[in-house]
């Protein structure tokens, strides 16, 4: 025979599965909005690195492989007054993978030997395909050159790099930390705004 408290158990039973079900509707709700805001948050960092390899760019943004040219590219990125080799650009960012908004900026010592400041170049994105590029094109604070940062889309292979131009000459002056700094679409940036 069904009694008053067989009832009451059940009705007990009902109500416990009932606040465990809510519970757990809403702890899932809410790991849920925080999985998404962890997925949209931008990611930010900061990469130092030294621009040790030199190289003489053609207007094309081609590689002047004459050695001769080479070596007045390092000659003059040596120079007390355009001293870029050995120096280490220390490049901030933010990048949204979601909704690629970003930005950065580079801090290096200014070329100029005899005023031994730091400046701070805002660089703008590139729209390269398959990495996040940033570049400031004869900026303020160092008109004659071409500010550069670039990296994955995985935040890997970090490059730095600084393109002096040489107006009214026959090839540029490529500065940077990348070894080959050729291959891949910032070449054909190069080029582009070499021209």
């Amino acid at each position: 025979m069904y009694t008053f408290h067989q009832e009451r158990a059940n009705m007990r039973v009902k109500f416990d599965r009932l606040g465990c079900l809510l519970a757990c509707g809403a702890f899932a709700l809410i790991a849920g909005g925080f999985g998404e805001a962890a997925l949209a948050a931008p990611v930010e960092g900061q990469a130092s690195l030294q621009l040790k390899h030199v190289f003489a760019t053609l207007q094309t943004g081609q590689q002047d492989q004459k050695p001769e040219d080479v070596a007045a590219c390092r000659k003059q990125v040596s120079s007390p007054n355009s001293r870029y080799l050995g120096i280490t650009v220390t490049t901030k960012y933010s990048v949204d993978p979601q909704t690629l908004i970003m930005s950065a900026s580079s801090m290096l010592p200014s070329p100029q030997a005899t005023k031994p400041v730091m400046l701070t170049i805002k660089l703008s994105p590139l729209g390269i395909d398959r990495q996040y590029a940033f570049g400031a094109f004869r900026p303020t604070a160092m008109p004659n050159t071409y500010v550069l940062y670039s990296m994955g889309t995985d935040f890997k292979n970090k490059q730095s790099s600084i393109l002096v131009l040489n107006e009214g000459g026959n090839f540029n002056c490529l500065v940077t930390s990348n070894p080959s700094p050729f291959n891949g679409g910032l070449s054909a940036k190069l080029g582009s705004d070499q021209k």
